[in-house]
């Protein structure tokens, strides 16, 4: 069976056990180090492999740890196995930054009367708090019955917020927002046991961690992320990532590339990857399971999508930015509600197909 880590601790005593190396990138602020771990051979270029830039999907996290040292290939493997060291550790453990303590904070009530005993109350509606507590943002959203993915409905509800009511989030211009997942079912996450981590941007835009790759502004994930990436110069990246919106559904996120030869290989990947996924028997997302997330795919076969960043309009994220300077790149959609070892395995198998084509180019 896979491996859930709950805190950060436990990930690290096995990130070590794994690697070859284990290297500092940066800290972030609750002084966690962010970690890059070496594993595979010595041959360029390098192999890049990153998850958890969202908290709330540890399938990928699990997976990158994995790749540490399961990773069958002669070329260097470079792995930051979760790029949110701080929300992957729950929403108690956010609310102590803010509190001084960690507090008891085990369901929603709990959760709100806290921001409202001991915050600023910066916005009410509904079954949205958003609240100010020392130097950070905490937003309580509480999932529904018809409203199974409570993260993405919640994340679009507070980027409507900044646009509609932009005094409200004035006083967190610069600042993390810690919202809770409220993933009830999800393996691996659950209702408050990760903690989702927003950026409100100098200019009032909210954002995740997952972006600012071309950014000169940007909090430590990020560059600490591009500085490896500028160091390591990777052939290939692979960024881990989960859908609410995929159900039990699986999708590769592809990235069209800046010259012809970057092209024709990375698109030999994408097939070969998705032919792999549909060997293992997984479920393909449909086309009206893509189209729901936003109009900036194009889908050139079932499972493989081709993001265009500058239709989605927020920033690039890790494969955006990879893709554009340093040659193919991927994403992985899992969906949340499979089975976490499902989870783990699709990634897996996106991760060593897309390698074993990598290795073809550069035999």
């Amino acid at each position: 069976m896979a491996q859930i880590y709950w805190t950060y601790n436990e990930l690290l005593e096995e990130v070590h056990r794994r690697a070859q190396s284990v290297e500092v990138l940066g800290h972030t602020v609750d002084g966690s180090p962010i970690v890059a771990a070496r594993g595979g051979g010595s041959k360029r270029p390098a192999i890049f492999i990153t998850a958890g830039s969202h908290s709330t999907e540890q399938a990928g996290v699990s997976a990158a740890v994995s790749c540490i040292e399961e990773l069958e290939t002669e070329h260097q493997v470079y792995v930051i196995p979760t790029r949110d060291p701080v929300g992957m550790q729950g929403f108690a453990h956010v609310l102590s930054l803010g509190l001084g303590e960690r507090p008891e904070a085990d369901d929603f009530d709990q959760v709100e009367s806290l921001l409202r005993d001991q915050g600023e109350v910066l916005f009410e509606e509904d079954d949205l708090l958003l609240a100010l507590i020392g130097e950070y943002g905490y937003a309580s959203a509480r999932p529904a019955p018809e409203r199974a993915c409570a993260q993405y409905f919640f994340y679009q509800r507070l980027q409507r917020l900044a646009k509609e009511h932009p005094e409200a989030l004035e006083p967190l211009r610069g600042r993390r927002v810690w919202m809770t997942p409220g993933q009830t079912g999800v393996a691996g996450t659950g209702d408050l046991g990760r903690a989702y981590t927003l950026i409100i941007s100098l200019d009032g835009e909210i954002l995740h961690i997952n972006r600012f790759h071309d950014t000169p502004w940007s909090p430590i994930e990020p560059r600490a992320t591009r500085d490896l990436m500028a160091r390591i110069d990777p052939g290939i990246s692979f960024d881990l990532h989960e859908s609410q919106l995929m159900e039990d559904r699986y999708f590769l996120s592809a990235r069209r590339q800046p010259d012809a030869t970057n092209e024709e290989w990375e698109q030999k990947a994408a097939s070969a990857v998705i032919q792999a996924i549909s060997d293992s028997g997984a479920t393909l997302a449909r086309d009206e399971d893509v189209s729901a997330l936003g109009n900036w795919f194009d889908t050139s076969e079932p499972g493989v999508c081709w993001l265009d960043a500058g239709r989605r309009g927020e920033g690039y994220n890790l494969a955006d930015f990879a893709s554009q300077t340093y040659g193919l790149a991927f994403g992985t959609e899992m969906g949340m509600y499979g089975t976490f070892d499902g989870r783990v395995n699709l990634a897996m198998i996106t991760v060593r197909t897309a390698v074993e084509v990598f290795s073809q180019r550069h035999a």
